[in-house]
């Protein structure tokens, strides 16, 4: 184990592009016009590099044509559809701020985001097949003074677009037909430095913030990140998670477009069939999924009868791997490489990854840092590392960081700071700029291992802390999941009189003929086979026990990761009915 402080940095070759994503679209059009860009199952359609330059182009002169400009604020609800990624790049081509927006937002929380980005221009849909806008868009420029325009595209499965009659909505295809505004190549060069994108990020309380990420950090987070994944213009990524988070937009489309591979889009929103079909129909090389994704995909019927020979490696984000659900998905999918990772919105993606090759004890980490980016790890709030395989918070610096919370210089003081340490012996120092660095707090809790790898421990605020031992949920998730009868585990804190806080466990079985589920005493013996007795759950309860009160669904974000605050307001409610104590 390294002596010293836990103080790390990526390597520091490649060194960064100094590029924008249009001049990355644009070479890839020259390096491979005529090959598969994106594709949409659900929409039969696909779009080859040079089709897709072509509606870029078309759809930018169309929102020029309307006013958007440098600096503007362009908002996008949408489900995963071809037009995500021709509004992004038009976007991006006039300098504006794509704003990506949660497709499952309620009136009064997409009023708050339009607000907080002060959005100009609005495209969605009046309605979809999961979703109906239309009473909230009527509404919605009374709401937001800043919204000019509102453009609406055909729910999928429709050619034309039925606008209410006395609307002043506009129809896409009118504005992508437009081409008023001249020929695109006059428009003034962006520069990398710029805002491209707004993202909201999840779990906030209050008014929501939004991260406002850079041309710089979102090239070259996709750059690094196809080049980790060793992804050639041969490969072909399913994408099934959301494209308004940056797992989706950078990770997926943005890879795409760096390194010429095919983003194909199985459904407008997480249908595990649809993306079962989609592996075998375009012959998928890389699977990309949070793990309750990956959980429905090796669980689904369709499954057996699915073509998975083309599969290469994974990508798994969002939330830990446990080790159980790992070695599944290696085997059956089958994966010669599973990529574990880190990051946040606020970091463009990830800032750490496993690389292939990599030995499998590895898969439990999440990997090391990316090319150009350093990381301490600190006490919680403060620059003083730790030593060197001590837990504490992590913070970045690097590339990656958000240049700010959007409009909100408070919340971007607390999370974005100087570390008067550095300056101290033994500090990070100055950036290779001779700056000082600007370090993201994280709230994240790791430590790094011997060879330089970052192991997750959770999240600072997830930390279950009973009678003064701190206990990480992942721990015991990872040992849950485990379980042959158990197919995915949530672990959180209960409040207990007595501890403080008692662990409790949502657990959703799995199906097994002729085998029945277990009880809690044999959960609670399983988990204190390998863990401490205080870290076996003294509330037990089983997705679908509706009788008690528990639902038949998990609470998950659009993203698909696992909400604990829904889960825990869940446990405050059933604990008040039943104690299931291991006391």
């Amino acid at each position: 184990m390294p002596s010293g402080p836990s103080i790390i940095r990526g390597p520091s070759t490649p060194p960064p592009l100094h590029r924008t994503i249009t001049d990355l679209l644009k070479e890839r059009c020259t390096i491979q016009p005529d090959t598969l860009a994106v594709a949409s199952l659900e929409e039969d359609r696909q779009l080859l590099w040079s089709d897709l330059r072509d509606r870029v182009d078309g759809l930018a002169s169309g929102l020029a044509a309307l006013g958007l400009s440098k600096g503007d604020r362009l908002g996008v609800m949408l489900g995963n559809r071809l037009e995500y990624m021709e509004i992004f790049l038009a976007g991006a081509e006039l300098g504006a701020y794509v704003t990506l927006l949660n497709y499952g937002y309620t009136a009064q929380e997409l009023v708050a985001a339009l607000n907080v980005s002060r959005c100009n221009i609005l495209i969605a849909t009046l309605k979809s097949s999961r979703y109906n806008y239309q009473s909230a868009l009527e509404c919605l420029k009374q709401e937001v003074t800043s919204l000019e325009h509102i453009v609406i595209l055909p729910d999928i499965g429709r050619r034309d677009v039925q606008l209410p009659a006395g609307s002043d909505f506009r129809p896409y295809q009118d504005v992508l037909a437009g081409r008023r505004a001249g020929n695109p190549s006059t428009r003034p060069a962006g520069s990398p430095e710029d805002i491209l994108n707004l993202q909201f990020t999840s779990g906030s309380t209050g008014l929501p913030k939004a991260a406002a990420l850079t041309q710089y950090g979102i090239t070259n987070s996709a750059r690094y990140l196809a080049m980790r994944m060793e992804i050639t213009p041969q490969d072909r990524l399913l994408v099934p998670v959301p494209l308004f988070h940056a797992f989706g937009l950078i990770m997926g489309l943005c890879v795409a477009i760096v390194s010429g591979a095919g983003a194909i889009l199985p459904s407008e929103y997480y249908d595990p069939a649809a993306a079962l079909r989609a592996v075998e129909m375009y012959r998928c090389t890389g699977i990309y999924g949070v793990p309750t994704m990956m959980v429905d995909m090796l669980s689904h019927a369709d499954l057996a009868k699915t073509s998975r020979s083309s599969l290469r490696f994974g990508l798994m984000a969002g939330a830990p791997m446990p080790d159980g659900l790992l070695n599944r998905a290696i085997a059956t999918f089958p994966l010669q490489n599973v990529f574990a990772n880190w990051g946040m919105t606020e970091l463009s993606s990830v800032a750490t990854m496993t690389k292939a090759g990599d030995p499998a004890v590895k898969y439990q980490t999440a990997g090391q840092l990316l090319p150009n980016m350093a990381a301490k790890i600190v006490e919680p709030g403060t620059g003083h590392p730790v030593p060197w395989g001590e837990r504490g918070e992590i913070v970045v610096s690097g590339f990656g960081v958000m240049h700010s919370y959007y409009n909100d210089p408070t919340r971007t003081a607390e999370t974005l700071r100087i570390h008067r340490e550095d300056l101290d012996s033994g500090g990070a120092g100055t950036d290779p700029s001779g700056a000082p660095y600007r370090w993201l707090h994280t709230g994240d809790e790791a430590y790094l291992d011997a060879d330089g790898y970052f192991v997750i421990t959770g999240r600072i605020k997830d930390l279950i802390i009973r009678g003064g031992e701190n206990i990480s949920p992942l721990e015991i998730e990872a040992r849950l999941f485990e379980h042959p009868l158990v197919n995915q585990a949530s672990v959180f804190a209960i409040p207990s009189a007595r501890y403080g806080e008692e662990v409790a466990a949502l657990l959703e079985a799995r199906q097994e003929i002729g085998k029945t589920r277990p009880g809690d005493s044999e959960i609670r013996s399983w988990v204190q086979q390998t863990l401490a007795r205080y870290k076996a759950p003294a509330y037990i309860w089983w997705l679908g026990d509706v009788d008690q009160g528990v639902p038949n669904t998990w609470p998950t974000t659009a993203n698909g990761k696992i909400r604990k605050d829904k889960l825990r307001e869940l446990g405050k409610r059933l604990a008040g009915a039943t104690r299931r104590s291991v006391l």
